[in-house]
């Protein structure tokens, strides 16, 4: 593992992430026999606009109940559960985070989808799947900590099948490039590297990809955290939150995801790229 990958698995690693997280849905009151994918989603939903988002996307990719699908990027599987669950393809999740992957496999466990998702710990730039694998590929904003973004994405079409869609839902670069930290996705800018829209839309296709849709949600993810507010004194945290997946302080991230979106440091885009059959 690379000195820059070693600093990224450490952001993405906290301790006992599944056993928190069950505690979380105790205190919660839950029945552990019956959760749902809804019971999940404060937790397991990392990304902007959480499962909304994630249902505006499964729309748009139209993946079908036949497909076998790759999640790049997973987390703790949220969308990938969420995928499968609303369209019966079946997915396989990977995600640099060891912590990640082993959350993502107990609470599919919990949920009883193991049949139809599964998971494992690998790297976007070093996928362990052969040419041609997948019928589809999805991934959630994890762009932002991958420098190469050519060598990722050229992975990405490698495993796809031709006539395969790929939906990327990113944080993009914007007009000014001096960025409040630390965000969401990073705690400085050692761990962050964000093309403005036009550079990310021409390595797409530089990785070989027909793009056929692209839309700009900068404004959604504006009003999204248009609420956020500078945090003062001990946060004040739910018992179940993404906050459990980066770290206490998520607030002052959040605050300065808002800042970032209102001072055009940082765009929004949902794209559709098909590798040519």
């Amino acid at each position: 593992m690379g000195k820059d990958i070693t600093h990224i698995h450490g952001y993405y690693s906290p301790d006992d992430l599944y056993g928190k997280i069950i505690d979380g849905l105790g205190k919660l009151g839950k029945d552990l026999s019956k959760i749902t994918l809804d019971d999940l989603q404060p937790v397991d939903e990392f990304h902007i606009r959480g499962d909304t988002a994630t249902k505006e996307l499964i729309k748009l990719a139209e993946f079908t109940e036949d497909m076998h699908i790759l999640d790049v990027g997973c987390g703790i599987g949220g969308s990938t559960r969420r995928l499968s669950h609303e369209t019966g393809c079946r997915v396989t999740g990977i995600d640099l985070s060891d912590e990640y992957i082993d959350t993502a496999a107990n609470l599919t466990e919990l949920l009883n989808m193991q049949d139809k998702v599964n998971f494992e710990a690998c790297s976007a730039l070093g996928l362990p799947f052969e040419d041609n694998s997948f019928d589809g590929v999805w991934s959630l904003q994890m762009n932002m900590n991958i420098e190469d973004k050519l060598a990722w994405l050229k992975e990405t079409y490698r495993v796809l099948k031709p006539g395969g869609r790929a939906i990327f839902y990113e944080v993009c670069g914007n007009k000014n490039t001096d960025l409040h930290f630390p965000v969401p996705w990073a705690q400085d800018s050692s761990m962050s590297f964000l093309l403005p829209q036009q550079s990310f839309r021409e390595a797409i296709s530089s990785a070989g990809f027909d793009i056929k849709v692209w839309n700009d949600k900068t404004d959604l993810a504006q009003k999204a955290f248009s609420g956020a507010t500078k945090p003062v004194g001990e946060p004040s945290l739910p018992i179940l939150g993404v906050y459990l997946l980066v770290g206490e302080d998520i607030q002052s991230k959040a605050y300065n995801l808002h800042l970032n979106l209102d001072e055009e440091c940082v765009s929004l885009i949902e794209t559709v790229a098909v590798k040519p059959a």
